[in-house]
């Protein structure tokens, strides 16, 4: 009985340091994209808000848009490139979805500080975007892109679980896309 205690605890943590592993690759890359779009965002948003006459939000929220753009390329030819790619419209609409949920967590700050705090410098606008809307913003784009709009296949599911049933001679139905979540058979 400790045996198979003590094997089924090696497969657990096989599987965690394998998921952990591979998010970790995930997110890492995710953040070189991201960084590429706060570069277009900043650039953009302070472009906008120095030469035209558009309000703090209206030109965040342009620069939101551009940084878009720059991110789903970048998700979808780096960061997720293995992942399938056969049902793109969904993909581009998922994308689209939580992009403006994004935008519209992102852009509260500015508004916020804008409207409410009074706080009408493009440095105020900068700040409550990049410090405060982006990290908020980014965790919530981060975990809907891994989960809803670039999912796994069920081969790379099955491929992972299949190795580590391979090394320790046992499947216990823990997938890697989720260590507390059993997969489907």
């Amino acid at each position: 009985m400790l045996v198979l205690v003590f094997k089924t605890a090696l497969t657990l943590v096989a599987k965690a340091v394998s998921t952990i592993r591979k998010l970790y690759a995930e997110m890492l890359k995710f953040g070189v994209v991201g960084a590429v779009g706060v570069v277009a965002d900043v650039s953009s948003s302070n472009l906008l808000w120095k030469f035209t006459g558009l309000s703090h939000t209206v030109a965040s929220v342009g620069g939101t848009l551009v940084a878009t753009v720059t991110a789903y390329i970048g998700n979808r030819y780096w960061v997720f490139r293995h992942r399938p790619a056969d049902a793109r419209r969904r993909e581009m609409a998922l994308f689209a979805l939580i992009s403006l949920v994004g935008l519209i967590i992102e852009n509260s700050f500015v508004f916020v500080a804008d409207h409410v705090l009074g706080f009408h410098s493009i440095a105020a606008a900068n700040i409550a975007k990049f410090v405060f809307g982006l990290p908020v913003a980014g965790v919530f784009r981060f975990t809907t892109s891994h989960l809803l709009v670039f999912p796994e296949s069920q081969q790379e599911t099955q491929g992972v679980d299949g190795a580590a049933a391979r090394n320790n001679g046992e499947d216990n139905g823990f997938s890697a896309q989720s260590p507390t979540t059993a997969s489907a058979p």
